[in-house]
């Protein structure tokens, strides 16, 4: 028996315990960096499927790590890496609830094996959708042990062989003013919504003077409270995304100078303080992605080339190790990321070939990247001349 048909045979072995640990999560949904149930029950799966598991990995309460084989000189040390925080209102309409099973399946599979060729360990990851929790994980150079992270995220329809994703910062933007009644005596009041909206019509001007890849999202968190009084504070937050983070670091203080110079104008002042953790850009490793690309084709998994759209934490880990963040279509009609329709895919049963095809994936790409030395050293050769 050779090694993916092996792996292939404990992927349906451990299947049931993966349908059933991304239903309890689907129908259990949790907000980023609360996730206590759904990490609970990735604990209790592992242990279940003989690993040795670390709870409160990283220091950070709902992480873990779960040794899936250990292997003395291994071809690969890869992390395969498990997400599980839903989203306010919608529950899990990014798929995380599936995406994690797929991850816990690919490792109880190579737990299984008799004398796997790599070295797996999963990694769970909470609160991907706010914060960022891999991120304090880089920040301790935990992904520096490993050759590959890699994990699948799921799409509604489309699969792709790796992701490209935008470097992003986050902020929230407070003006402080003078309250007044604003027909009695308006001229004693400093009007803190006018500064946050002068700030977001200057930010608007500024949008065709900078690359086009740059996107800037903002909305008004608190903008008064009644016609008749002059609001002494108001509240923005503003998204800013770019392809490079080294860019992204330069809009970013345009952004900062648009703030200050509509507070100077209104004569209000104001502070800022960043929601989460920074988001870098992702390091494409084309090496790893051409090896998804062959398993795709080989599994008859049609696919596209990423978009660069949205951001993840996992750009941050592939600064540490080439990563491979792969999209898998769940079905064939278009919804959108973050909606109730993807929630709802992932609660019903169509799931559960979905979910043993991400985990054969994972295995094949590992397994295909361990019995090539070639394409592991040009995939880390790749990488280091990325990162230089």
């Amino acid at each position: 028996m050779s090694v993916y048909d092996e792996f292939s045979k404990k992927v349906q072995q451990y299947a049931p315990a993966a349908f059933a640990l991304n239903y309890a999560i689907a129908n259990d949904p949790e907000l980023s960096g609360e996730e206590y149930h759904a990490c609970a029950r990735h604990v209790a799966a592992c242990r279940d499927a003989g690993m040795d598991v670390t709870e409160q990995f990283s220091g950070q309460a709902t992480a873990y790590k779960a040794v899936a084989c250990q292997t003395e000189s291994p071809a690969l040390r890869v992390a395969v890496l498990a997400e599980y925080d839903a989203l306010p209102g919608i529950g899990h309409g990014c798929g995380h609830s599936a995406g994690g099973a797929i991850s816990f399946l690919a490792g109880a599979a190579f737990h299984g094996m008799t004398n796997p060729p790599v070295s797996v360990d999963v990694i769970g990851t909470p609160d991907e959708e706010l914060r960022g929790g891999k991120i304090p994980m880089c920040q301790q150079g935990i992904f520096k042990d490993y050759d590959l992270a890699m994990m699948i995220h799921m799409s509604a329809c489309e699969t792709t062989p790796n992701s490209r994703f935008l470097a992003l910062d986050d902020y929230r933007i407070r003006f402080h003013g003078q309250t007044a009644h604003a027909a009695a005596h308006p001229w004693k009041g400093r009007n803190a919504l006018n500064g946050a909206m002068l700030a977001l019509h200057a930010i608007d001007m500024m949008r065709q003077h900078v690359k086009p890849d740059t996107r800037i999202g903002t909305y008004i968190v608190n903008g008064g409270t009644a016609s008749n009084i002059i609001p002494d504070y108001a509240e923005v937050e503003c998204c800013v995304r770019h392809s490079t983070r080294t860019y992204l670091d330069e809009v970013v203080q345009r952004l900062m100078h648009c703030f200050e110079g509509a507070a100077i104008a209104t004569e209000t002042t104001f502070d800022v303080s960043q929601l989460g953790y920074k988001y870098d850009d992702l390091v494409w490793n084309e090496t790893a992605t051409e090896v998804v690309r062959g398993v795709l084709r080989d599994m008859d998994v049609p696919f596209v080339e990423p978009d660069c759209g949205g951001s993840s934490d996992i750009a941050n880990v592939s600064h540490q190790c080439p990563v491979l963040h792969v999209h898998l279509a769940m079905g064939d009609t278009f919804y959108p990321d973050h909606s109730k329709e993807i929630a709802d895919m992932v609660k019903n049963k169509a799931i559960e070939p979905v979910i043993i095809r991400g985990a054969e994936i994972i295995g094949a790409t590992v397994l295909r990247l361990a019995e090539h030395e070639d394409l592991c050293k040009a995939m880390k050769e790749e990488f280091d001349a990325a990162e230089k």
